[in-house]
C-alpha cells in the first residue's frame, strides 16, 4: 500500500501540483474544445487526403490559409466587445452547425456558403475558447491542462475518418455537433466566463504590447516555427506526391510527447522548453533534408521514411500549437492586457496560420525555380534545407536571447505567503487567515490561537491607504499592488469587498489566485456582505476557498 501511495504521490506531484481547475470549468473547456476538434479535424484530414501536387489546386489552399489568418486577427477584437463568453460560444457553435449543414447540399452556393461560415466561425470559436481557458488557468498549470485538453480531444476526433470515407455518414458528424452543443449548453448552466468593465480598466495601449521586446520575441519566433512547419508540409508533399502519414505513429508519438511537454512548460519554463524542443525538432528538419532523396520506399535511420516523416509531424504540429495556445495565453493574463485578451490569443494564431500559409509558398516557389532553371541546383544545391537549417539556427538564438515567462522561483508561491485580508467597502475586517501562523508545525487549534494584531485597525488602515491613494492620484483606476521592504501588498476589488494579500515575493501568480479568491467570496457571500450587521462567523466557510486558492498540493 505504501508503494501504491509513493506512486500515486509522484504522478500527482508531476502532473497535478498547482493543477486547481474545478470540475464543471474542465469539463466546459473539454466539450467545446472537442466540439471545436471534430469540424478541424474533419476539414483538415480532409485536406491531407484529397491534396495533391499542382499549383491550380495548391494556390487556393495557400489563400485560404491568409484568409483564415485575417479572420483570427480581426476575431480577436471582436471577441474582445463580448463580456458573456460562454452564452457567446454556444451561439457561434450553433451558426457553425448550420454552417456544416448547408455542406451537405449538391448546389454549389449553399457549399460555398456553408464553408464560408465554417471559416469565419471556427476563428471564433477557438479565440473564444483560448480566452476561456487563459481565465480558468494560471502560469503554473496552463501548460498541462492544455496538453491533456489538446491530445484528448484530437484522439477522440479521430474518428471523423470515417465520415471521410463513408461520405453517407457525414450527416452523423453534424448530430454529433449538435448533441456536443446540448452538453455545452446544458454544462453552461453551472459554468459562465463574463467578463467585467472594472477588470479590464486598463492604461495600456494594444500596439504598445504587441511590440514590447518581450513580446515580439515570442511572436516572431512562434510564426517563424510555423513557416518552417508551412515548409515541411510543401516539401513532403512534392516528394511524395501527395500526404504519407501513419496515423497510429503520429498519435502516439503525439500523445506521450505533448504530456511531456505540458510539464515541461510548467516546470522548466516556456523559454527553456521552447529551446529543447527547436532542438528536437532540428534534428527532423535536418534529416529530412538530407536523407529524402532517391526512392519513397527507401528508409531513414533503419525506419521507413513515412514513419520517419509521422515522427517529424508529431514533433512539430501539435506542440508547435500547444506553445502557441500557452504563450498567448500567459500574455493574455498579464495585468493590463486582459482588455486585449481575445485579441492577444488573435494575433498569435493569426501568426500561426499566416506563417504555415507563407512557408508553404515560400518553399513551393524555390521548387518552381529549381525546376524552371535547372542551374540552380549548381550554383545554390539544396536550398531548402540550408534555409531550414538557417531559421532554426536564428530561431534557436532569438528565443534564448529572450527572458523567461515562468520566474523559477514562481513555483515555490505558497512559500511566501503571509496574510489574508478580506474588507467591506466601508473598511470593516470581515476576514483574515494568518499564514504564517498556521504553517507553523506547533499550531494548536484554530479557536485557540490568539491574534498577533488587531485585524480591525489594519483593515481600517488599509482602506484609508487606499482611499489617500485614490484622492492624491485623482483616479478612478484601482490600485493593485503595493510595495513596502519586502512586503507586497496585492489587492482584488469585488462589488462589495476589498481582498487583500500580503507576501515576501512578488510573483504574478499571486495576483492570479488573489483575483479568483476574491471572484469566488462574492460569489458565496454578497447577501452576507450586503446585509452585514456585525457576525463575522458568518464567513467562517471562506477556510474552504483559502485551501481551494492558496493551498499547494503535493509539496
Amino acid at each position: 500500500m505504501t508503494k501504491k501511495r509513493n506512486i500515486k504521490y509522484s504522478l500527482g506531484k508531476l502532473f497535478a501540483r498547482d493543477v486547481d481547475l474545478e470540475n464543471t470549468s474542465f469539463f466546459y473547456l473539454f466539450f467545446s474544445f472537442l466540439s471545436i476538434s471534430f469540424t478541424v479535424e474533419y476539414f483538415i484530414l480532409k485536406f491531407f487526403i484529397q491534396m495533391e501536387v499542382g499549383l491550380e489546386i495548391e494556390i487556393p489552399v495557400i489563400m485560404t490559409l491568409f484568409v483564415i489568418s485575417f479572420f483570427f486577427l480581426a476575431s480577436g477584437f471582436f471577441i474582445d466587445k463580448i463580456t458573456n463568453k460562454t452564452r457567446f460560444f454556444n451561439i457561434v457553435l450553433l451558426i457553425c452547425i448550420l454552417g456544416l449543414l448547408l455542406t451537405t447540399f449538391t448546389h454549389p452556393l449553399f457549399d460555398i456558403l456553408g464553408l464560408l461560415i465554417i471559416i469565419i466561425t471556427i476563428p471564433q470559436l477557438i479565440i473564444i475558447w483560448c480566452s476561456t481557458l487563459a481565465h480558468e488557468t494560471n502560469i503554473l498549470n496552463r501548460g498541462r491542462i492544455t496538453a491533456m485538453i489538446l491530445i484528448s480531444s484530437y484522439l477522440l476526433g479521430l474518428p471523423v475518418i470515417f465520415f471521410l470515407f463513408f461520405k453517407d455518414l457525414y450527416i452523423y458528424l453534424i448530430i454529433l455537433e449538435f448533441i456536443l452543443l446540448i452538453i455545452i449548453i446544458i454544462i453552461s448552466r453551472f459554468y459562465t466566463y463574463i467578463e467585467t468593465k472594472d477588470r479590464l480598466k486598463s492604461d495600456r495601449k494594444y500596439f504598445n504590447i504587441i511590440f514590447e521586446l518581450h513580446f515580439s520575441r515570442y511572436s516572431i519566433g512562434l510564426a517563424f516555427l510555423s513557416g518552417l512547419l508551412g515548409g515541411l508540409l510543401n516539401d513532403s508533399l512534392s516528394y511524395f506526391g501527395s500526404y504519407k502519414i501513419n496515423i497510429l505513429a503520429f498519435s502516439i508519438t503525439s500523445f506521450l510527447y505533448i504530456l511531456a511537454a505540458g510539464w515541461f512548460f510548467d516546470y522548466m519554463g516556456r523559454k527553456n522548453s521552447l529551446v529543447l524542443g527547436i532542438l528536437l525538432v532540428s534534428f527532423f528538419y535536418i534529416s529530412f533534408g538530407s536523407s529524402y532523396t532517391g526512392s519513397p520506399n527507401d528508409p531513414v535511420f533503419g525506419m521507413p521514411k513515412e514513419i520517419h516523416l509521422s515522427l517529424h509531424y508529431a514533433f512539430a504540429i501539435i506542440p508547435l500549437i500547444l506553445a502557441i495556445i500557452t504563450i498567448a495565453g500567459d500574455f493574455s493574463t498579464e495585468r493590463g492586457n486582459l482588455k486585449y485578451r481575445g485579441s492577444i490569443n488573435g494575433l498569435f494564431l493569426a501568426l500561426m496560420v499566416f506563417g504555415i500559409g507563407l512557408g508553404y509558398l515560400l518553399f513551393k516557389m524555390i521548387d518552381l525555380l529549381y525546376n524552371t532553371f535547372e542551374d540552380m541546383q549548381i550554383w545554390v544545391p539544396n536550398l531548402p534545407n540550408l534555409l531550414n537549417s538557417f531559421a532554426l539556427v536564428i530561431v534557436l538564438v532569438w528565443m534564448m536571447a529572450g527572458k523567461d515567462i515562468l520566474v523559477s522561483k514562481e513555483k515555490d508561491w505558497a512559500k511566501s505567503l503571509k496574510n489574508l485580508f478580506v474588507l467591506s467597502n466601508s473598511g470593516v475586517c470581515l476576514y483574515n487567515y494568518d499564514f504564517m501562523l498556521m504553517s507553523q508545525e506547533y499550531k494548536e487549534k484554530e479557536e485557540e490561537k490568539e491574534c498577533e494584531f488587531d485585524e480591525d485597525l489594519v483593515s481600517g488602515a488599509l482602506s484609508g491607504v487606499i482611499t489617500i491613494i485614490s484622492e492624491i492620484t485623482r483616479s478612478s483606476k484601482l490600485i493593485k499592488k503595493i510595495d513596502k521592504e519586502g512586503n507586497h501588498f496585492y489587492f482584488a476589488f469585488g462589488k462589495y469587498h476589498i481582498a487583500v494579500l500580503i507576501t515576501s515575493m512578488d510573483l504574478p501568480i499571486l495576483n492570479k489566485k488573489l483575483d479568483a479568491f476574491s471572484r469566488s467570496f462574492e460569489q458565496n457571500f454578497s447577501e452576507e456582505i450586503k446585509n452585514f450587521r456585525g457576525n463575522i462567523q458568518v464567513f467562517s466557510p471562506a477556510k474552504y476557498m483559502i485551501d481551494r486558492y492558496f493551498s499547494q498540493k503535493y509539496v
